[in-house]
């Protein structure tokens, strides 16, 4: 159940989490920065690791909720509509804190260590993928292409965060419209 005091201690170990890493972030910190007592942080969470799967768990139905909101005015719109996703890139990836993806870098953080925030930040994975898929075909372009467009996005946001993305996500921007006309050629089509 969703109460001010465990949003925010949500709020406060996702930043932490985003910018420091999971595991170099202590529960002690979480604890100090929200102000908030020992006995409330685990009156809410049970562990560490049922934060990180409580903010995970948040962050995806806010990423989904904003990529729908983005995306549903633009409906009809063709190539428009999926380019925007990626014009969204350079809010993310110009932010002061960015840090790459928060379900990549839990998954590398927790790959083989915890089955339960594998698999979400998979879940999460696999959402991306069908969300591209869907966007897709109610614009009547190959569907073929989701597993590459979700490549694209998370690779921007790897590159971004080593790199400036800017380059990337230009260069993304510059290629759908060709990329997604090309693969409907009838000889490319039949390849399938």
């Amino acid at each position: 159940m969703a109460t001010p005091r465990r949003d925010h201690l949500l709020d406060v170990a996702e930043e932490l989490f985003y910018r420091e890493g999971f595991h170099a972030t202590g529960i002690d910190r979480i604890q100090a920065e929200s102000g908030v007592s020992k006995t409330t942080l685990y009156k809410h969470f049970s562990s560490k690791e049922a934060l990180i799967v409580a903010v995970l768990t948040r962050s995806s139905v806010q990423v989904k909720e904003h990529l729908y909101a983005l995306t549903q005015p633009l409906k009809g719109c063709g190539v428009e509509r999926i380019r925007v996703v990626f014009s969204e890139l350079y809010l993310v990836c110009g932010a002061e804190n960015f840090n790459g993806c928060l379900f990549n870098n839990a998954a590398a953080e927790f790959i083989n260590l915890s089955p339960e925030i594998r698999e979400l930040a998979r879940g999460h994975m696999a959402w991306m993928r069908s969300f591209f898929l869907a966007l897709l075909e109610e614009e009547q372009l190959p569907p073929r292409l989701a597993l590459l467009l979700l490549s694209l996005y998370e690779g921007i946001l790897t590159v971004a965060r080593v790199h400036q993305g800017s380059c990337a996500i230009e260069l993304a921007e510059e290629l759908l419209e060709p990329l997604l006309t090309l693969s409907m050629e009838p000889s490319l089509m039949a390849s399938t």
